[in-house]
């Protein structure tokens, strides 16, 4: 039981500290809290440390000061300022010039003093947990009260007097020891003093050391979900400058003073802030800042000492007569590259046609283009302009040839493979989440392609030539091939069991898939189709959700095990139900029916994740593109727009380009293409 004693402030401090916690700490299994020390408390506080801590109470600019106490007892004392301005070791462990260091110095917060008190000898563990608790909290209080975002926090020991066992518990990382300068107060030099400390760094979000030094601002400093502004390479080797330079400029080569890889480079980082004509593309260049255009490539004005941007004027010059085959070309080389690096086992390739609406070409037709798409990177690996007197299936060969010819493509055997195993480990509603196992895109020795199509090349020219290309192919039988359709339709299907079930709901429907397959291919496929391995029947069962949600009959049990009549009924709506034959290359070994049911589901990525953000995110279909072959070249830096923004990980591009548009100076849009 304690006495309260009322004392004057000077007997206050002289009393022995340590009687008065023995009596007030509970035991180890109470909880310890941390607190930020209010205002009031400032007194207290330093009275406390200046008892207690070898160096005294003194802290340094943005202080904030946190307690933890357990039961109100304080054990721990964290105070937390500025960096220190310059640290040789520090600077040399983050790997930023000095540019950066002014400029992003405020996201370092320095742990000055760490004082732990008496009290807390009987709590184990007591300064470690104290300051992991404190580094929990210190970013969001370190922003409510200066507004700026830390993403690491630095500390120093005196390695005669500390181990630094704390910081390290913590997970702190020793860069190594200073050299033993010091600044005064007040003096403008520093001062050797002769006692070098080890200098401490810990991230306080995943990547901050690393965006410290990185070109431009990232999530750990922004705080902001959107794509990581610092991945993809531009302007160093086997960079986007490089592979639009391999593009023949057109123009004469007197008065030229912009190049057309620095043109399309800009053209490129307007429309990821927003900018989708050629006027909006020029007026965007004019807003960019002199770093923005040297990062871009624009060449450099002597005479007027500064980097001038291209007028709309060139930028409509430059884009009329291109050859936006090879710009395509070359931007899709570009991300084939970029796609290429950390591949899986397999990778799922979808083929699909889309018409540019709004504009025309010089035959006074809209454009129409065929699109390779990978499914798995969210990357348009190539793209062909359909002719006006022809159609895609001329064209589908010589684009998965220009895409796949050169590379070694193992793992196709359409005469078998390895024993089968488990065929339901993956979910198709999991899309492109490459989970690996057996009869799930397992290839032999090697990357395992998959391409997908609709009906139109359901053709025998495309299966050989995809053969020939160990392609995995899988391809959708339809009356444009009657008799492969009547062979496939023939098979007793009521004898096979359903294999593989799905069910999702969302966009206020419920849908439901299924999936039968087997070996036994009629003659008359493999007679038309050389190397067709298995025979599948996908049925499609869809209804519209009442308001209030989706019931019980909906949501519960197995996905794969849903009655869709019992689901229809309890919503009270009608019953949707679509059949779809067919056939594809891959064997039981490479293919189980959960992931043949999962790629057939995500071939429609290709309208979903490239055809619908062009149409509406890109306003594509509101083009009205005439001159020369622009129409191409802007479909083209949609395609790379798209891709660059998939491959940085965000699912919604309309907020993603607001934001690098409300950036204002489009350092961000060029961040996120490695300028």
């Amino acid at each position: 039981m304690f006495m309260y004693l009322e004392l004057p402030l000077c007997c206050w401090l002289d009393f022995p500290w340590r009687l008065w916690y023995e009596g007030r700490v509970a035991d180890e299994r109470s909880e310890l809290k941390v607190r930020l020390v209010a205002g009031d408390e400032i007194g207290w506080y330093n009275a406390l440390m200046a008892e207690h801590h070898a160096l005294g109470v003194a802290a340094s600019g943005r202080v904030l000061r946190y307690v933890a106490e357990m039961d109100g007892v304080p054990l721990v004392l964290g105070t937390f300022g500025s960096a220190a301005w310059r640290v040789p070791v520090r600077d040399e462990f983050i790997g930023w010039d000095p540019v950066q260091r002014g400029e992003r110095l405020e996201r370092v917060v320095s742990n000055q003093r760490l004082c732990v008190l008496p009290a807390a000898e009987q709590v184990p563990h007591a300064a470690s947990r104290a300051l992991a608790a404190m580094l929990r909290r210190l970013p969001a209080g370190h922003l409510a009260a200066f507004g700026v975002r830390p993403a690491a926090c630095e500390s120093f020991t005196d390695p005669s007097a500390h181990a630094g066992t704390t910081y390290a518990a913590c997970g702190f990382t020793g860069a190594g020891r200073t050299v033993g300068f010091g600044r005064s107060r007040g003096a403008a030099h520093f001062v050797h003093h002769g006692q070098p400390k080890a200098y401490w760094i810990k991230e306080l979000a995943p990547g901050g050391i690393t965006a410290l030094a990185a070109a431009f601002d990232s999530r750990p400093l922004t705080g902001r979900p959107g794509p990581d502004f610092n991945t993809l390479n531009v302007s160093g080797d086997k960079g986007l400058l490089e592979y639009l330079a391999q593009v023949t400029d057109h123009r004469k080569p007197k008065g030229v003073r912009h190049g057309l890889a620095a043109i399309l480079t800009v053209i490129v980082v307007a429309r990821l802030s927003g900018a989708d004509s050629v006027y909006a593309a020029g007026q965007f260049a004019k807003s960019m800042p002199q770093e923005a255009l040297a990062r871009c490539g624009i060449r450099y004005n002597k005479r007027l000492g500064k980097y001038v941007p291209p007028s709309p004027k060139t930028i409509k010059r430059a884009v009329r007569k291109i050859d936006a085959a090879a710009a395509d070309e070359r931007m899709c080389a570009w991300l084939r590259a970029e796609a290429a690096a950390g591949r899986l086992k397999w990778r799922h390739i979808a083929v699909d046609g889309k018409t540019v609406r709004g504009a025309r070409d010089g035959n006074g037709k809209a454009p129409h283009l065929l699109s390779a798409y990978d499914v798995t990177a969210g990357t348009v690996l190539g793209q062909d302009s359909v002719d006006v007197k022809t159609n895609e299936i001329t064209c589908f060969v010589p684009l998965l040839q220009a895409i796949l010819n050169g590379r070694a493509r193992p793992g196709h055997d359409a005469g078998g493979g390895s024993d089968p195993g488990d065929s339901d480990r993956n979910d198709p509603g999991t899309g492109s989440s490459q989970q690996q196992g057996e009869g799930e895109g397992e290839g032999e020795g090697g990357e395992l392609v998959i391409v997908t199509a609709d009906a139109m090349h359901t053709q025998e020219a495309h299966v050989t030539a995809m053969n020939a290309l160990r392609i995995g192919w899988m391809l959708i039988l339809k009356d444009n091939q009657p008799g492969l359709y009547a062979a496939a339709d023939a098979h007793r299907w009521e004898n096979e069991p359903v294999l593989h079930g799905g069910s999702e709901t969302g966009h206020g429907r419920h849908e439901i898939r299924t999936i039968k397959v087997t070996s036994e291919i009629p003659a008359a496929i493999t007679a038309k189709l050389p190397g067709a391995a298995q025979l599948m029947l996908i049925e499609r069962y869809r209804h519209r959700l009442p308001h209030g949600g989706a019931p019980a009959a909906c949501r519960d049990g197995d996905p794969g095990d849903h009655d869709p009549l019992a689901c229809a009924a309890a919503c009270g709506a009608k019953l949707q139900a679509e059949t779809v034959l067919a056939v594809t290359a891959l064997t039981p070994a490479q293919a189980g029916p959960a992931f043949l049911l999962a790629r057939n589901r995500d071939h429609w990525a290709i309208e979903n994740g490239l055809h619908h953000r062009r149409d509406t995110t890109l306003s594509e279909d509101a083009s009205r593109l005439r001159a020369g072959q622009s129409p191409r070249l802007f479909a083209a830096i949609a395609n790379t727009v798209t891709s660059v923004l998939n491959r940085a990980g965000h699912a919604n591009h309309a907020a993603a380009r607001r934001d690098l548009a409300w950036d204002r100076t489009g350092l961000q849009a060029l961040a996120i293409l490695g300028l």
